[in-house]
């Protein structure tokens, strides 16, 4: 069973941010937009998805972040950067990366790294509840277009082979 207290954290944390450019921004676009690049609390990624993706940083693996998404990519190099920083402060010296991994993700982000259409998405869902209290979204409750499962899982299959192919150094596109 998943965890969703980070989500629901993320999905508080946003609309406080929301909450507080909003009276400044003269269109909702605008709204997201700033909303977005507003300093996080933390970072929203679990300890456990950092450490597998920053221990291969660390070794000089950067093909995994290369290919993720543009703000996922930029999420994990910020990390990266933070991680860096803390490994060289004293009290951390001769600790595992795993304990300052767990410390990296818990400190303040520059921003919530997540697009303004996707911030737009989570608080419209929020206000029309379609997200329960534990931060799962109800797919009964969902648009028509964002149920269409099919097409999604599709989408994710094209792109896994694709970096599968990217990986083993078959073709290029």
């Amino acid at each position: 069973m998943e965890d969703y207290s980070l989500r629901r954290q993320m999905y508080h944390d946003l609309i406080e941010a929301y909450k507080k450019v909003a009276p400044f921004c003269w269109t909702q676009g605008e709204a997201y937009k700033r909303m977005v690049k507003q300093p996080a609390p933390r970072y929203y990624v679990t300890a456990k998805q950092a450490y597998q993706v920053i221990s291969r940083m660390v070794k000089g693996d950067f093909e995994r972040v290369n290919m993720m998404l543009p703000t996922r990519r930029l999420l994990y190099y910020t990390l990266y950067d933070e991680f860096t920083a803390l490994c060289e402060k004293p009290m951390y010296y001769n600790k595992s990366t795993w304990f300052i991994v767990q410390h990296a993700v818990a400190r303040p982000a520059p921003q919530f790294f997540i697009s303004p259409e996707r911030a737009k998405h989570i608080r419209c869902w929020l206000k029309n509840g379609v997200i329960d209290d534990e931060g799962r979204v109800d797919q009964n409750r969902l648009p028509s277009y964002a149920r269409t499962s099919e097409y999604h899982r599709k989408k994710r299959e094209k792109r896994k082979q694709w970096m599968l192919e990217r990986m083993s150094g078959g073709t290029k596109r």
